[in-house]
């Protein structure tokens, strides 16, 4: 998930694609167009909520440095952890050297990851199968049988 300051435009933008169903890596980035850009006095700062408890935050930058110019399109990175079906708020704001500031906000639901069989049922936190699994031996799932079967052996 990128959240991308335009430094042509002055728009702040988030891009949630590339999300999983357990969180996301996140990258704090610049479009500069190809150009050096003067940061002075630039700060940014992201959070996320997860059902309205904060799991992540981002402050640009950390306390102690200062920025003064950059040739980089990523200023930093980092992970946030959900779980499925979870709602996500994202929150963003870019002070620029005037002191205008511009915000950004996105919202979704965590997606679950892909059913493995049509059969199969979501417990809530992950997808179980209709009839409890063997403990000893190797097994497989045959979904027309709706049951597992044991594993067979390669050569």
């Amino acid at each position: 998930m990128d959240v991308i300051f335009d430094t042509a435009t002055g728009q702040l933008s988030i891009d949630t694609g590339h999300l999983d169903p357990r969180g996301a890596v996140l990258r704090a980035m610049l479009d500069r167009h190809g150009r050096t850009i003067v940061l002075r006095g630039v700060e940014m700062r992201l959070r996320i909520t997860a059902n309205g408890s904060e799991i992540f935050d981002l402050h640009l930058p950390p306390e102690g440095v200062r920025y003064k110019q950059t040739n980089q399109d990523v200023l930093a990175t980092g992970i946030a952890s959900w779980l499925p079906d979870q709602q996500i708020e994202i929150r963003a704001w870019c002070r620029r050297n005037d002191g205008s500031e511009v915000t950004a906000e996105a919202s979704f639901t965590a997606p679950r990851p892909a059913q493995p069989y049509p059969s199969w049922i979501w417990t809530g936190t992950r997808w179980s199968a209709p009839a409890e699994r063997p403990e000893a031996g190797d097994w497989q799932w045959d979904e027309g049988a709706l049951g597992w079967v044991a594993a067979e052996e390669e050569d």
